[in-house]
This record gives C-alpha cells, structure tokens and sequence, in this order.
C-alpha cells in the first residue's frame, strides 16, 4: 500500500499548504483497471520489453517523461480493496473489504470443501453505520470537498454493493457522478449496445448508468466518459473553484470489447483478434489521458495541477504478472517540495 499512504499525503499536503483557496491546485487522478505493467509503451523495467513495443501510449510516455515514474508499488489483486483503500487510505487487513462487491450480503467467494472463507465486509464502504458488512469511513473526496473542492467521480466506482449508499459516489463525498455504480464492469464499451450486457443476453446489474445522451450511438464508453469529465473540468474552472476530478476508466476491465478507434491498425501488424482488441483498449484509455493533459493546458490550469497515473492489480485468464505503477506529474515547485 505504499502508492496509497504517498497519494494521502501528497493529497493532504497540497490541501495543508496553501489557506487560499484560489491557490489550491486542481486535482486529476487517473485510475486505470486491470491493466499490467507492461501493457503500455513506457517501459518500468530496465529496458523496454516486446509487450512494451506492442502497446501505443503516448500520452503516458508524454507524462512519465515530464514527471516522476514508480516502479515499486503495490495494490491489492481485486477491484473494491483497492478502491476503498484509495477513499480511505487504509490496508484491506484494515477495512476488511478484501474481495470484490456486488450484490448486498453475497460474496462471490467460492466455497471450499477444505478452507473456511473468512468473514469479510462484503458490502463494502459506507458514508453510514447502519448498513451492515461494511467499513464505514470518512473520505478523501469528503475531505477535499470541505476544504472547497469541487469534486467529480468519473467512471468505475465499484466501492459498495448494490443498494448500500456506498453503491453511490454521491454519497461518499462527490458533488458529481459521471456513470458510477455498485458494478465493476460494464454491460459493454459499445454505445450502439446501449452499454448494457442485455445484448449477449447478461444481468442488467452491469448496464453503465447515467449516458442516456449516448445510447444507440456509434461512440466507446471510454470516449463518453472522457467528453463528459472535461465538461466537468470546464465547469468547474468557470465556478472559479479547484477540483478533484477521480477519472476512473472501466477500461481495460471485461468483456473485451474492440475500440474501433484503433482496432485494426493492430490487426494489420499481426496481433491476434483478442490481442488487437486488447491493444485497442489500452490505446483508447491513453487518448483519454491526452484529452484531460490538453484541457488542461487549454483551460490554462498547467501551473495548479497535480496528475496522478495508476492501475489496479488483477489478474484475468490472459493477463501477465501485473503491479501497480504510479507516476505523479507536478510542476508547482513548491507542491514538489511539500512531497519529498
């Protein structure tokens, strides 16, 4: 958990040093989903690998050449520990919510004709104490909003189970939730499929809420997601207040879906259909990466911003050895200072 204990107080030191509130640096941290290190063009090895000359992420090279790269740090192997950890700064040993969350009181734990499954908060967080299974806490985005952020949450949320208030990102701290709810996946990344698994005949718990505007259309979800976040970032920078913008992509989580955006220029250097769709994900998520750095450039908010890159740690059945990777851009010396 060392990525999360520098987050917290990177966070709280940037919060600590500046009482002006016109001074207080705007916030991204992006937070990207079952992603392994080598699946991008920046190499966190000693020398590039051939994954690594595989993937196109431009935007990522862009930001570990103008800030500071990790390549020891660690996250949890599941989706919510990692993201209730990140809320509230905690160890999963701590919260307790040490699997992923779904459905209220139903753990997705296998049984076992041997092991006993321990007892775990399988409800995961909560802004309250009446829910039970659940680490009730008080979160970072409530912190930052009470000292005058305006806070957004953009994308997965996945830190409490399915009509718990912590299914809700409204409830633990943000002013805005942009698609956020109780799932970890999407139903599909594919607007034309309405962003709902009902299509390949899925449980509608996975159907992407709140991009109405979008469905039946030929658009990614990582594309709507990414339009939406920057009108955030827009309105904010006009209400003249900072924010803390938590863009938290789907991608590159299941189903595999192709981003047609990029697609078949890895069809065409010979990767396999899995492979090519993969590649095409990790691509999208990049292009949303320059997005955000390119608004910010044009909102002219370079000077007062903090950039946070991260993945989670999971495995899936083709996935490689993944780790966790954090690379913090900031270009306020005396943020930099406030951090060493």
């Amino acid at each position: 958990m060392k990525s999360i204990i520098t987050a917290f107080f990177v966070l709280f030191s940037l919060i600590a040093f500046s009482q002006n509130e016109n001074k207080k640096p705007n916030i991204i941290f992006f937070l990207v989903d079952d992603m392994g290190w080598q699946e991008t063009s920046v190499p966190f090895w000693t020398e590039k690998t051939e994954l690594n000359k595989r993937y196109k992420t431009p935007a990522m090279e862009t930001l570990a050449a103008k800030g500071m790269k990790f390549t020891q740090a660690y996250a949890c192997p599941l989706c919510s520990p990692t993201r209730v950890s990140l809320m509230t700064g905690m160890n999963a040993a701590r919260h307790a919510v040490t699997n992923w969350t779904l459905r209220k009181n139903v753990s997705p734990d296998n049984m076992h004709k041997i092991l006993e499954i321990p007892e775990w908060n399988v409800n995961g967080l909560s802004p309250v104490d009446r829910v039970e299974n659940t680490y009730v806490a008080k979160t970072l985005p409530m912190y930052l909003r009470e000292a005058g952020y305006k806070t957004i949450h953009a994308g997965k949320a996945h830190w409490g189970a399915q009509t718990t208030p912590g299914e809700n990102p409204l409830n633990l701290g943000f002013d805005v939730n942009i698609a956020g709810h109780c799932a970890g996946g999407p139903g599909s990344y594919w607007g034309l499929k309405n962003f709902s698994a009902e299509w390949r005949n899925g449980d509608t718990i996975w159907n992407v809420p709140g991009l109405e505007k979008y469905l039946g259309k030929d658009i990614y979800l990582t594309e709507a997601l990414t339009i939406e976040a920057l009108a955030e970032m827009e309105k904010a920078v006009a209400e003249t207040k900072p924010f803390y913008l938590y863009m938290s992509h789907y991608a590159i989580h299941a189903p595999w879906e192709k981003d047609d955006r990029f697609y078949q220029k890895y069809i065409d250097i010979g990767l396999t259909e899995f492979e090519a769709t993969y590649a095409s994900m990790i691509e999208g998520m990049d292009k949303s990466l320059g997005d955000i750095m390119a608004k910010v450039k044009e909102l002219g908010i370079e000077k007062t911003q903090l950039s946070f890159l991260c993945q989670t740690m999971v495995r899936h059945h083709n996935a490689r050895k993944i780790i966790l990777y954090v690379v913090i851009k900031s270009v306020l010396t005396k943020v930099e200072y406030a951090t060493r």
